[in-house]
Parts: C-alpha cells; sequence; structure tokens
C-alpha cells in the first residue's frame, strides 16, 4: 500500500510539473507575442509617417493576430482600410475593435460616423450614437451627430429633446442651434426658433474668422433666409421682405416675389420644407 502510494504522489508531483512548465510555456509565448504585437505597431507607426499606406494596413493586422486583446492595432487597421475606401473590411476591423474593448464608446462613435457618412444606414448609425452616449452621456459631439440622424429621418421632436439639452449645458455649436431654431418654426414654436436662429446668425460671424470671408457670407446670408421663414410663418411679412430685401443669396428674389404674390404659400413652404 505504501509503495502504491508513494507511486501516486510522484505521478502526481510529475504531473504538476509538466502542467507548470507547460504554463510557463506559455506564459513565455504570449510575453513573446506580445512583444512582438508592440514592434509591428510601432512598424505601423512609422510606415504611415512615411507614407506606406498598405504596409502599415500589413503591420497592424499582424500586430492584431498576435496580441488577441489590444484593439489598438484593429483600430488602426480601420483607419487604414478606410483611407483606401474598404469601408465594409473598415466595419469589420472596427466591430473587432469593439468586441475588445466594448466599453470604449468612441469606437460605437467611429461606428456610428461610418454607417451615417459612408453606409447611410441611419438606424444603424442612431443606435451605435445611443451606445456610445450609455457609455458616456458627456460625449457632446456624439449627441450632436444622434441629434442630426433624428432630423435627416424626420423625428424632430427627438431631435428637438437633444439639441435642447445639448443648448442647456452650453454645448450646442451654431449649425445646431441654427437647426434647432429651424425645428421650432416647423413644430409650431416660430418665435423660439427666430431667437434661435439670430444667436446662431450672431455666433457664426464671430467665431468662423479664421474659415475665410466667403464661406461667412454664405453662411450668413442662409441664416438670413431661416430667419426669413421664422417670420412669414409668425405672419411677420413686413419683416421677412425687410429680411430677403437686405439679402445677396440667389434665392431673395424668388422668395420675395412668392411673398408679395402668395405670402399663405410660402407659409406653408416654410412650415413643409426638409430641414436637411
Amino acid at each position: 500500500m505504501d509503495i502504491l502510494m508513494l507511486g501516486e504522489r510522484a505521478l502526481n508531483l510529475l504531473i504538476f510539473r509538466i502542467s507548470a512548465a507547460f504554463l510557463v510555456g506559455v506564459l513565455a509565448l504570449l510575453a513573446a507575442s506580445l512583444y512582438l504585437s508592440e514592434r509591428y505597431v510601432e512598424k505601423e507607426r512609422r510606415l504611415f509617417i512615411g507614407g506606406d499606406l498598405q504596409g502599415a494596413l500589413e503591420a497592424a493586422s499582424m500586430a492584431g493576430r498576435l496580441d488577441p486583446f489590444d484593439p489598438e492595432p484593429l483600430q488602426g487597421k480601420f483607419y487604414f482600410l478606410l483611407q483606401q475606401d474598404r469601408i465594409e473590411e473598415a466595419a469589420a476591423a472596427l466591430r473587432g475593435a469593439i468586441e475588445r474593448d466594448p466599453n470604449n464608446y468612441s469606437f460605437y462613435s467611429l461606428m456610428a460616423n461610418l454607417q451615417v457618412r459612408e453606409m447611410e444606414d441611419f438606424d444603424a448609425a442612431e443606435e451605435s450614437y445611443r451606445k456610445a452616449l450609455s457609455l458616456n452621456p458627456n460625449a457632446h459631439t456624439a449627441r450632436t451627430s444622434l441629434a442630426a440622424v433624428l432630423l435627416r429621418k424626420g423625428r424632430l421632436e427627438q431631435a428637438k429633446a437633444e439639441y435642447e439639452r445639448l443648448r442647456d449645458q452650453r454645448k450646442i455649436s451654431y449649425e445646431g442651434l441654427r437647426d434647432l431654431g429651424k425645428i421650432y418654426v416647423r413644430t409650431g414654436e416660430p418665435r423660439e426658433g427666430y431667437k434661435a436662429i439670430k444667436v446662431a446668425q450672431r455666433k457664426a460671424s464671430s467665431d468662423i474668422e479664421d474659415l475665410g470671408r466667403p464661406l461667412k457670407a454664405q453662411l450668413v446670408e442662409s441664416m438670413k433666409l431661416d430667419l426669413a421663414d421664422a417670420l412669414v410663418v409668425q405672419g411677420r411679412y413686413a419683416q421677412a421682405r425687410e429680411v430677403l430685401a437686405e439679402s445677396s443669396s440667389e434665392r431673395a428674389p424668388a422668395l420675395l416675389w412668392l411673398l408679395h404674390t402668395n405670402p399663405e404659400a410660402y407659409r406653408e413652404q416654410a412650415l413643409n420644407n426638409d430641414i436637411y
């Protein structure tokens, strides 16, 4: 019996030593793999800076295979594929990054941007933006983009709620404030709409000097037409005429003629035109 017990103990000890050696080997292999992944990430950056986009993509792919946990290589792969207009592959790479780091709100924002700009899948983009905001309610850029998506889908009340939240937090852009004003005009609050657009116009006039006068003038002139719409919806035709008369927009003369001949048709147009 003692001999059998000794033999069993020896066997257990041998199995333990083999298991320990195997574990050490696995850990050493993993450490080497992670080290090589970091080297490929560095190579990826060098190649990108040097203008070798394909080489950088290959390095990012290798880094992602060597390190099954780090989302950074897949994020880099996403950018490189996107620059080559390989949209579906870029989306797949980004989904892989999300799987590795599902709590990173910025990945969901990137996915939503891709779904809006390249895929025109606004339902999926809305879901992605909402996921980003569930992880980071202070992601103001994502909230602005969500409001714009809702606006494009014709869900004015929901878009209004998002823009109002941004406004109340003082994080709304002048473009967002302009859109909010246009929503007010179309949802029965034209006075509030006029105020919001007027503030957006002032912000645009003061905040984009560095973009150049032609762009500034074009933006401000387009906001004048929005102000005219808000005034017409209120029935303030005389003031609308003054705004249109001062506008250098190519559309202003036609709108003036419509206001003079059929103000009710102008009002219907202002209420029913798409904001986007």
